[in-house]
């Protein structure tokens, strides 16, 4: 046997380890995400069983008022806070100032138990209102507080539920809100997503009149309760909201559609020349993967794997904050959002910086 046929049978040999070591990296990794699914959802059911959710009732540990009145109000928004500790961070103090500019009498409501005056009262000339509750819930049982909080609901233009989930607005939010127009559509999502079901996603949510006098509103956060854990918030109520108002034929769309950037993202996307598979950590195969996945009909989050898109092309005024801080979907561009934010905005890019370096 010659040197060559020996060194062929050795990188055969190589190649076949390494095939074998790559599957069987990728049956372990599979092995453990489905025994940590599969032992999440039994605690799902579990705490239904043993720990029946009770109605969210009053939580509210301490209440403040701001310099913004509330009575009379024709826009209020509602903006979902939650610390580990007695802090209200910078991005959060930006983006309530700026529903303030946006029209908005703004109520804050915090999951952060013993948020003190002193953290708030440099935010009251923003707010309509403060208050902070035992954090039990989630973000809807605040929402509900909230909206127990609002007199007349009902003869308000809008109202706008929001969370510290996202950074920004990196835009002015009024021509967003001059968007949602109220004669083709009752309630406004900023995203929507196809993931489970159909729903508009819930960190930006804005409901005209006619959404705010309907019953089916009104019986949605009658309703709400304290669910201890994260898999029924989304399914009961993220999820769930949608589907009831739907269901009473409420209009619902988003401003920035799953199909419309989905296509968007198509139009610019260029196939390999090549048959080759390339690894999904490289922007070249993370896009192959994006594109066969539209293909196939199969739903992502857009606001994690088209945040660029979303950002550079559409005019979308935010960002995702688990994105930045998890990155849980190996968005392989992440490290390059404050020079993709700072080509379309003026939003001071530190704001995001700081909170990244703190956490």
């Amino acid at each position: 046997m010659t040197m060559n046929h020996v060194g062929v049978r050795m990188y055969r040999v190589r190649a076949s380890s390494s095939l074998g070591a790559k599957a069987f990296a990728w049956i372990t990794n599979q092995i453990i995400y489905r025994g940590r699914l599969f032992i999440s959802r039994v605690a799902d059911y579990a705490e239904l069983l043993f720990y029946p959710p009770r109605p969210a009732t009053s939580a509210i540990q301490g209440r403040w008022t701001g310099q913004v009145p509330l009575d009379g109000a024709k826009r209020v928004a509602i903006f979902m806070h939650f610390a580990q500790a007695d802090s209200i961070a910078p991005y959060v103090r930006y983006h309530v100032r700026k529903l303030r500019e946006a029209g908005f009498a703004v109520i804050f409501a915090s999951n952060t138990p013993g948020l003190s005056e002193q953290t708030v009262t440099p935010l009251l000339p923003d707010l309509a209102l403060a208050f902070s509750r035992q954090n039990v819930g989630w973000d809807f049982a605040a929402y509900r507080e909230a909206i127990d909080l609002i007199p007349a609901l009902e003869e308000r233009e809008m109202l706008l539920i929001t969370n510290d989930s996202v950074f920004g607005p990196i835009h002015d939010l009024a021509p967003l809100i001059a968007r949602a127009d109220p004669e083709e559509a009752d309630v406004w999502g900023s995203t929507d997503s196809w993931e489970r079901h159909y729903h508009l996603q819930s960190f930006f949510l804005l409901f005209h009149k006619r959404a705010l006098q309907s019953p089916a509103f009104r019986h949605f956060w009658q309703n709400v309760r304290s669910f201890r854990r994260k898999h029924w918030i989304i399914e009961k109520y993220e999820i769930g909201l949608t589907r009831a108002l739907q269901s009473q034929g409420l209009r619902c769309k988003a401003l920035f559609p799953y199909n419309h950037v989905t296509r968007t993202f198509l139009r610019s996307y260029v196939p390999s020349t090549t048959a080759e598979k390339v690894a999904e950590t490289n922007p070249v195969g993370f896009a192959q993967m994006l594109a066969g996945r539209i293909n196939a009909s199969i739903p992502i989050n857009q606001t994690h794997f088209f945040w660029s898109e979303l950002i550079l092309d559409m005019g979308f005024p935010f960002i995702k904050r688990e994105l930045l801080q998890k990155n849980p979907a190996n968005v392989p561009n992440i490290g390059e959002w404050e020079q993709i934010v700072s080509k379309v905005s003026t939003y001071d890019t530190n704001l995001i910086r700081e909170h990244l370096m703190s956490r």
